[in-house]
């Protein structure tokens, strides 16, 4: 059985000094995501409240990332509290201070009911305890638990935290909405990208949008269709990269239900006159499936640019454009990090699996390739960079 893995939501402004304490916390289990401030750590809750398993708040703390030591407030851990009782999702709030005046505090310990002690080796253990007790009474973590390989991959290094929010939906529902059908491809979609970021799928498949049909054909080895645009065709995936046959027939069999068009209306009226699940729980299985193979190929570091040029209509990479500049705001937890180009031009997202391949910290010297892309999520236009190299 694979250990049980806890995400915790963490706002203390001292949490930089404190990798003792983390690294306890990793031992047991925990992986604190930690944040100086009420607005940085509420904001981050809100967006992403269903991949948490608790929170975890200090009795003072600042209210803003960028405020002087000093600043710290007891008022915001009530205003953090009060925040989290607006979410769907109820979390037990835990506390952990050095601050005597607040777990001797009459009136703080009755709003705050679980309060520990900052040092005290008794506290911290019972601390991790109650954290994991309260946060496996939570539906959405037993089902990550549960699901724990297919989560894995839901994270910016593989195919983005919005599909952790979908699959946590997507495997707490049991009725026969086929509105549930077009989350699961938009997950196939988030795939596609993937393969894209890691130089496994010629760009042109999914701009300026996810060509998700030819996409699938492309990856499975198969023909594009005679009606299919010159810009597919000019590509041939060589053998070595074609995906495993039960991939591939995952693949057909998931976007023969999920993808929209004349077909999906007999998909429609067959689940309209059964009302069963069952339909849906089986593409859904294939979908997790797929991506736990996905996971296992990529971190395999396959070859890239795995492909056959059949005609070129031009060049794209001596259309290139590398911007030198340095690396900032490394994120630790999640691995990401943004190049603050030299021209003064916008800082540009670095997605982790660069970081990683390229082992960059804060204040590396590098040059990047930045390219723009459409979020499939929100349809926005965004910009990334997608190749980057370490200057001497």
């Amino acid at each position: 059985m694979e250990k049980k893995f806890y995400n915790i939501l963490w706002i203390d402004d001292e949490h930089e000094g404190m990798s003792g304490f983390k690294g306890d916390a990793k031992f047991n289990d925990i992986q604190f995501v930690p944040y100086k401030s009420l607005n940085e750590g509420v904001s981050e809750l809100k967006k992403n409240y269903p991949i948490y398993d608790g929170v975890l708040l200090d009795a003072k703390f600042f209210e803003n990332e960028d405020d002087v030591k000093g600043s710290e407030d007891t008022d915001n851990v009530h205003r953090a509290k009060e925040e989290l009782l607006l979410l769907p999702k109820k979390f037990e709030v835990f506390v952990l201070t050095g601050q005597a005046e607040a777990y001797e505090d009459k009136t703080f310990n009755k709003a705050f009911k679980k309060v520990y002690k900052k040092g005290i080796d008794e506290d911290v253990e019972q601390l991790f305890v109650d954290i994991k007790n309260a946060a496996d009474k939570l539906r959405d973590t037993q089902i990550r638990h549960e699901y724990n390989r297919v989560f894995d991959v839901c994270n910016e290094r593989y195919i983005g935290e919005n599909a952790a929010h979908d699959l946590l939906e997507l495997l707490s529902y049991n009725g026969c909405e086929t509105a549930k059908f077009n989350q699961i491809r938009k997950i196939v979609e988030d795939v596609f990208l993937a393969f894209n970021k890691y130089d496994l799928l010629p760009s042109e498949f999914i701009q300026p949008n996810i060509a998700i049909n030819q996409t699938s054909k492309f990856l499975c080895g198969q023909e594009q269709d005679e009606r299919t645009s010159a810009n597919y065709k000019k590509y041939k995936l060589n053998e070595a990269a074609i995906v495993p046959n039960q991939i591939a027939y995952y693949l057909r069999s998931i976007l023969s239900v999920t993808q929209d068009g004349s077909h999906r209306s007999n998909i429609d009226a067959h689940v309209s006159a059964l009302r069963t699940p069952y339909l849906y729980k089986s593409v859904l299985f294939q979908l997790l499936d797929v991506l736990v193979w996905f996971k296992q190929y990529v971190d395999a570091k396959p070859k890239t640019k795995n492909w056959e040029l059949l005609f070129a209509d031009n060049d794209a990479s001596q259309n290139e454009t590398w911007i030198e500049g340095e690396v900032i705001n490394y994120n630790s937890i999640k691995e990401f990090a943004f190049l603050n180009p030299y021209d003064g031009s916008d800082n540009q997202f670095i997605p982790p699996h660069l970081v990683t391949d390229h082992s960059l910290i804060n204040g590396c010297k590098v040059k990047g390739v930045i390219e723009e892309y459409i979020d499939n999520r929100t349809g926005d236009q965004k910009t990334r960079v997608k190749k980057i190299e370490i200057l001497n």
